[in-house]
């Protein structure tokens, strides 16, 4: 597909797994951009992207595919904890970067991110398409609306199953930063999303199973997050889960919503005076509105939607969840970003 808009963009990390790289190239092609160049070490992963995309440059190291293809955006597609060094060369040639969530592992790395982006007066973003999910417009749309629930003081959300993480990098906590960064990252965006106030502080709890020895990421997280408007949010993610729970629940002073096994979701409300209940079905889920937002700013047309600040303070919630779970007693910490 030839460029509608001159935007010529790239992928560093071509790697086999749910084909995030060909996902990445195809959402820029079909907001109107062009799909240039590929970084990857592996030769066949090189290979695949050549025959997905004909006449797209590939390159080995990302140096080259900087120095020879002349982009405007690039999108980082690696392991967690490499996210940060990659983004720095990326903006640093003063070429925009969009990071795969999360943002990066720690604080400091969003940091030096964050610097390096004002530096260069170039665009860094994270992909946090998920924004665009259709049960999170719903609930978005039903809170924002005081009179339908009133004021919400409590949101649960998360999942979980039962049953050992693979066997490779995203269960090695020094490269992922642990399991609630994988999931964890789109609930807690999600989360930030619903509740517009500063965090106060976040309090962790973790367990691992002593019989699953051969991965290091923990099996059960889950972390409290208060607000200084006085809302408490509550995220579980866990592979110790034998029993299930619904994916949200949340409390407001008039009323609740709960999501329901068939991903519809039940509205409690007071009517009249009246305890009323219904039932709605989400809207459909448009995950490609991510890159077209992107281009459009990128041409000067609209405000960034997924901002590094915003990305940042998922980060900042990660992070101190992880640094409480460590502490007697989950002793909450207050986050680098609020």
């Amino acid at each position: 597909m030839a460029s509608k808009t001159g935007l010529r963009c790239g992928v560093i990390g071509y790697g086999g797994a749910f084909n995030m790289g060909r996902a990445h190239l195809s959402s820029m092609e079909k907001a109107g951009m062009e799909a240039v160049a590929v970084c990857d070490l592996e030769p066949e992963r090189r290979k695949a992207a050549e025959q997905d995309f004909p006449g797209i440059a590939t390159y080995a190291r990302p140096g080259g595919m900087l120095r020879h293809s002349d982009l405007d955006l690039v999108a980082i597609i690696t392991p967690h904890n490499t996210h940060a060094k990659l983004a720095l060369q990326v903006l640093d040639a003063k070429v925009g970067a969009v990071c795969e969530k999360p943002m990066a592992v720690t604080s400091r790395e969003v940091k030096a991110m964050l610097a390096a982006a004002r530096r260069n007066r170039v665009m860094l973003s994270t992909f946090h398409n998920r924004r665009w999910d259709g049960d999170f417009l719903l609930l978005r749309e039903l809170i924002q609306e005081e009179r339908i629930i009133g004021r919400v003081f409590r949101l649960e959300a998360g999942f979980g199953g039962y049953g050992r993480q693979p066997a490779w990098w995203r269960a090695d906590r020094t490269i992922s930063g642990g399991a609630i960064y994988d999931w964890g990252a789109h609930f807690t965006d999600w989360i930030l999303g619903l509740v517009r106030d500063e965090i106060d502080w976040v309090s962790g709890y973790q367990v691992k199973c002593t019989e699953w020895e051969d991965y290091t990421n923990e099996d059960h997280s889950e972390y409290t997050l208060k607000f200084n408007g006085g809302c408490l949010a509550h995220l579980v993610i866990s592979n110790l889960a034998m029993s299930s729970r619904p994916k949200w629940r949340i409390l407001g002073d008039r009323g609740s919503i709960e999501a329901a096994a068939d991903g519809a979701y039940l509205v409690k409300a007071l009517v009249n005076g009246r305890q009323m209940e219904t039932r709605l079905t989400p809207p459909a889920s448009n995950w490609d509105a991510y890159y077209e937002n992107v281009k459009r700013h990128l041409q000067g047309r609209a405000a960034l939607a997924v901002t590094p600040e915003s990305a940042a303070r998922v980060i900042g919630v990660l992070e101190a969840a992880n640094l409480s779970a460590r502490r007697k007693g989950g002793m909450p910490v207050r986050p680098a970003f609020k």
